[in-house]
This record gives C-alpha cells, structure tokens and sequence, in this order.
C-alpha cells in the first residue's frame, strides 16, 4: 500500500470516529476519544517524512551532481590547457596547435556548461516533481482535515504550515538553480 492510501486510510478512520462518536445533547458537537485522535494524527505524520528525506536526498544528489561537473569540467579544461601549453611550445606546428588548443578549450568550455546545465534541470525535474506530490499531498489532506472537529482544526493548521515551509524551501532551492521555464 503507497503511503497516499495509508494517509487516506487515516483520515477515513478520522472521519469514522466524528460519524460514529457521541453527540453532546444540545450542539452539533462530537465527543471522541482525545488520544484516538492524536495517534491518528501522529500515524499521518509518520507517513509523510519519505517525502521530505527525498527532498534532502534530492538536494545532496543535485549537489552531488553539480560539484562532479564541475570537478569534471575543470579537469577537462586543465588538459585542455595543458595540451594547449605542450602544442605552442614544439617549434614547428605552433599556429597550428595553438588553433587546435584553443578549439579545445572551448569545446571543454562548452561540455562543461551543458553539463552542468542538464545537472542544473536533472535537479529541478526533480524538485519540481517533489514539489507537486506535496503540493497535492498537502491539498489533498487539508481537504480530509477540514470536516475533522474543531480541536483538530488546529493540528491541521501546524501540518499545513510546515508543507508550505517545505514548499517554500523547495521553490527556494529551485530559484537558486537560476533555470527559467517559459
């Protein structure tokens, strides 16, 4: 079972005890039993850490993946550099491999840039999927939260504040990418 259906399950078995609890006489309140509740609450929260330990591990990843192009990059550049050194220091093909070394070193320029720019969308794609399953994830368990008793309202409120700091995180982290989608 996904942890969605987990979720959704435990929000069912919310739902279940405020249809099935004791009506206080005289209101439209529900009587539930208080640490029912709050175990239900705290399996739901349970559920939902796989998400965020993605995000962390995406963001290591993306890190990851950055600072080998880079290192890559750079030690493309140095033999690029060094060939180039090596080709004007022999006597008869200096224009020749001066031309050649430069030709070099601008495509080791240009892999580089490509290949930290597919780092650079590699990591946003994930983010940015990341980014919608909480999204939904958090759409979806306010939508479950709001017919939940008024106590419960407040506990939907601290989840619902802690997904958008999440969401702010990861939005954050994508600006830093510095990739502009049309």
């Amino acid at each position: 079972m996904d942890r969605q259906m987990e979720i959704e399950e435990i929000l069912a078995n919310i739902e279940d005890m405020l249809e099935h609890g004791k009506s206080v006489p005289f209101s439209d309140k529900t009587m539930i039993d208080r640490e029912e509740m709050f175990d239900l609450i705290t399996d739901v929260r349970l559920k939902l850490p796989t998400e965020i330990e993605q995000s962390k591990w995406v963001l290591e990843e993306k890190n990851r993946i950055l600072v080998d192009a880079q290192h890559e990059a750079e030690e493309k550049i140095r033999e690029a550099e060094e060939e180039r050194i090596k080709m004007i220091n022999e006597n008869e093909v200096t224009r020749a491999a001066y031309a050649q070394a430069e030709e070099i070193i601008e495509n080791a320029k240009r892999v580089a840039k490509e290949m930290r720019q597919g780092a650079k969308e590699y990591a946003d794609d994930l983010l940015m999927q990341i980014e919608e399953q909480i999204t939904a994830l958090n759409e979806f368990t306010g939508d479950r939260l709001h017919d939940v008793a008024q106590e419960s309202e407040e506990k939907a409120k601290e989840f619902s504040q802690i997904m958008q700091q999440k969401t702010a995180i990861l939005q954050q982290n994508r600006k830093e990418l510095g990739i502009h989608h049309e």
